[in-house]
């Protein structure tokens, strides 16, 4: 397997440094695809309570997202 990852490494050396981004994207990818549903649905379902945690302590409703989403709609 390491020679797998030293030869995706040198792939990386040679590659565009634009591209990158695109890289890590696929991995990412490939990485949440192999979740099972009840997985993601947890990490989803934890990442919706620290950003509802978030938004409490800064005091934004549900009203200011609502109103938020509203304004980005009517500028498209």
């Amino acid at each position: 397997m390491l020679k797998q990852q030293e030869l995706v490494i040198r792939e990386l050396d040679t590659l565009p440094t634009e591209k990158i981004g695109e890289v890590l994207d696929f991995i990412r990818f490939l990485k949440i695809r192999a979740k099972s549903d009840a997985e993601l649905e947890r990490e989803f379902q934890s990442a919706l309570a620290q950003a509802r945690a978030i938004a409490a302590e800064r005091g934004i409703t549900e009203a200011d997202i609502a109103e938020e989403i509203r304004q980005v709609r009517a500028q498209k």
